[in-house]
């Protein structure tokens, strides 16, 4: 069973996509992300919504457009200042958002970023289980 917090995580990761699948090109901001989490801008909330897109994502629930997107527009607001003062990187947080990143490289005939670093990291992170 969900505790309170990937309760309000699962809440928030839904309107992330559902934003992203009517206006993929908008980007959700900081005050987006604030409003939804409740206040709950810790590093605590950023790895387990980073780990929820990554477990959605590995599920293939989530495609790694979509997921990109969203990890995208996390990494610009915690950037924008929200939790900033705490000095360092949410991990695994970072970590996924470096997986997706990674993938975002130039795809050719014989070379797909995704498969071969992404989806690998991905599974990677994964399976340390660090929160």
């Amino acid at each position: 069973m969900l505790n309170a917090s990937e309760d309000r995580v699962e809440y928030v990761l839904s309107n992330m996509i559902e934003a992203k699948r009517r206006q993929p090109s908008q980007r959700i901001s900081s005050c987006q992300v604030k409003n939804w989490a409740g206040g709950s801008t810790n590093d605590r909330f950023f790895n387990l919504l980073g780990l929820k897109i990554a477990e959605r994502y590995a599920a293939q629930t989530l495609s790694y457009d979509v997921a990109d997107a969203i990890i995208n527009d996390l990494w610009a607001a915690w950037l924008e200042g929200m939790d900033s003062h705490a000095g360092e990187i949410p991990d695994p947080f970072y970590d996924i958002y470096l997986a997706f990143d990674a993938g975002e490289g130039l795809r050719s005939s014989d070379r797909d970023p995704v498969r071969e670093v992404t989806d690998p990291w991905i599974a990677s992170i994964l399976s340390e289980q660090r929160l």
